[in-house]
């Protein structure tokens, strides 16, 4: 089939462009709102707008049906849509409360038409948050809500070998572009803390730590930001250890080769949509320690993994609302985080029986086979 989309970038590769007995088409120079979108930011000052329209005769000539990433689609031919939040996506506008924004309303309607056949949620947490933003347009609700589906991310294994690890030495790895973002400062404060307090032997344990740490700002914190002497307590705790070994960027594949030698992966992560990165690790027979924010507590369940606990925002997000609030999350990652080191150092069994079923729990929800035939079944259904 030739399935027409309007990038090729990362998210469509990870959740579109999956099948290799299918023609992607990218029509992204194709788009209508491209050009409209440069003039709406660059002249007028103004959100971009999320959504794709071909110019005339573009789909007709080019392919059997549409598929976007977080995109709605202004077209006579038949459309589907992948979100990661809510569709259509919106960005805020001081001053308009979100619901009464009168672009959302306008773009709610396309989601509406009979064109849009199918919105595939990336998570459980996705679609629920979806059915929630749906309360608001009553009139629309039921014909949206008939299209919502949800379909997690493929995933191939990467390995069958199930992790095998000692008290000899135990590698633990996280791998975060965004550093702080992705819990990175969080994580070294929690070994640190286990090193002075004498509950972790420096010479058994090795710590990787894989991000860019010129990237301070955390989307999460939103006005709380950390300041620069946080960030230079970090580094300098991160050079006075020899069990961390720090390095701002890795190509995917020696990624891969590094998750395949890592007994535990780390992601306590202020915030995250997904979590691609676990599916990653899992796949290489190395169990993962989240937080429970978005779709985490799906893909690492405590019989794979292990869960950081903190309350959540209807978003299923933290709430970073004062500063305090931010000491008090960043204390139940770091104190929760201690535990489970701590546990995993006393019992390298832990691991190993994780090991296996994150393997078994990519094989079975994950199936990159099972993935494409759904697919498959949706764009036949509206063919």
């Amino acid at each position: 089939m030739n399935i027409v989309v309007s990038s090729d970038g990362y998210p469509e590769k990870r959740n579109i462009m999956v099948d290799p007995e299918n023609n992607y088409v990218n029509l992204k120079k194709k788009n209508i709102y491209l050009y409209i979108n440069t003039l709406r930011q660059k002249v007028f000052k103004k959100n971009k707008i999320f959504i794709f329209q071909p110019f005339p005769g573009m789909i007709s000539d080019n392919g059997d049906i549409i598929h976007l990433f977080n995109e709605v689609a202004r077209t006579s031919s038949r459309w589907v849509s992948t979100f990661e939040t809510e569709i259509p996506r919106v960005l805020p506008v001081a001053g308009v409360a979100k619901t009464q924004n009168p672009e959302l309303h306008a773009l709610m309607r396309l989601a509406a038409r009979k064109e849009c056949v199918r919105l595939i949620a990336i998570s459980e947490a996705t679609h629920r948050i979806q059915l929630k933003l749906l309360d608001a347009f009553p009139t629309l609700k039921d014909s949206i809500a008939a299209k919502l589906c949800v379909m997690h991310p493929p995933q191939p294994l990467l390995t069958d070998k199930v992790r095998k690890a000692t008290d000899t030495l135990i590698t633990f790895s996280f791998i975060g572009n965004e550093f702080y973002r992705k819990g990175g400062a969080e994580v070294v404060m929690a070994f640190t803390e286990l090193a002075n307090e004498g509950l972790i032997d420096p010479q058994k344990i090795k710590v990787n730590l894989i991000g860019d740490l010129g990237r301070r700002h955390n989307i999460a914190h939103h006005h709380y930001q950390d300041n620069d002497s946080f960030h230079h307590q970090i580094e300098a705790l991160i050079n006075k250890w020899s069990f961390f070994h720090h390095a701002s960027s890795l190509p995917n594949t020696s990624v891969i080769e590094l998750l395949k030698q890592t007994d535990v992966g780390l992601l306590p992560t202020w915030q995250d949509t997904y979590g691609f990165s676990v599916l990653e690790m899992q796949a290489c027979g190395c169990p993962v320690i989240t937080t429970n924010v978005r779709a985490l507590p799906e893909i690492n369940p405590s019989y794979a993994g292990w869960l950081i606990e903190h309350k959540l925002n209807d978003m299923f997000e933290f709430t970073v609302d004062s500063d305090q609030t931010k000491q008090k999350i960043r204390n139940t990652i770091i104190s929760q985080l201690k535990g489970y080191i701590t546990d995993v150092v006393h019992d390298p069994g832990s691991i190993n029986r994780r090991s296996a079923q994150a393997l078994t729990r990519i094989r079975r929800e994950h199936d990159p086979r099972c993935f494409q035939e759904r697919l498959k079944d949706i764009y036949l259904s509206v063919g």
